[in-house]
C-alpha cells in the first residue's frame, strides 16, 4: 500500500471511489484547486489501483476550516468498499497527518455527518475530539449537515 499526492492527470480515477453527478465539473474544480495550492488529494494505492482518498484543503474563506501553514481541513475521505474494514482508512489518515505535520501544519479539522459512525470512530481514535462548529453546505445539488472537529498537535 502506498499513500501519495494524486497528480492532476490522475483526477479522473476518483470516479472509482465516488459517483459524481458531473464528472467534468469535478475534474475542472479539483485541477484548478490543486494548481492554485488550495488543496492536495492524497490517494491510497494498491499497486496502481486507487483504493482510497483523503483531501487536504489549505486555504478557506472560513478559518475554522483551514489556514495556510497552520490548519488543514481534511475531507472527501473514502476507502473503496472492497477494502473497508481492514484498517486502511486509519492507515491513510495517519499517513496524511504525518505528511502535513512534516510540512508545518499543527491543527487539522474534519467534518462528520451524524450517521457516519465508522468515520466518527476513526477520527476520534486519531484525536479529533474537539467540536468547533455545526456546518451546512451543498455539493452538486446534495445538501449536507455535519459537525466540524479539531485536532491539535
Amino acid at each position: 500500500m502506498l499513500v501519495r499526492k494524486l497528480k492532476v492527470s490522475e483526477i479522473p480515477k476518483l470516479t472509482e471511489l465516488f459517483k459524481y453527478k458531473d464528472v467534468n465539473e469535478m475534474i475542472v474544480e479539483n485541477t484548478k484547486e490543486i494548481e492554485n495550492g488550495v488543496i492536495d488529494i492524497f490517494a491510497l494505492f494498491d499497486d496502481d489501483k486507487i483504493i482510497g482518498e483523503l483531501r487536504a484543503k489549505y486555504i478557506s474563506d472560513d478559518n475554522r476550516f483551514a489556514e495556510k501553514g497552520k490548519r488543514a481541513y481534511l475531507y472527501a475521505f473514502r476507502i473503496h468498499k472492497k477494502y473497508q474494514g481492514k484498517g486502511l482508512g486509519n492507515f491513510l489518515l495517519e499517513n496524511v497527518l504525518t505528511i502535513l505535520t512534516e510540512n508545518g501544519y499543527s491543527e487539522f479539522t474534519v467534518g462528520v455527518v451524524d450517521d457516519n459512525s465508522r468515520a466518527r470512530y476513526v477520527y476520534e481514535k486519531n484525536g479529533f475530539t474537539e467540536p468547533i462548529a455545526r456546518i451546512k453546505e451543498s455539493y452538486q445539488g446534495d445538501s449536507y449537515e455535519y459537525d466540524l472537529f479539531l485536532k491539535r498537535i
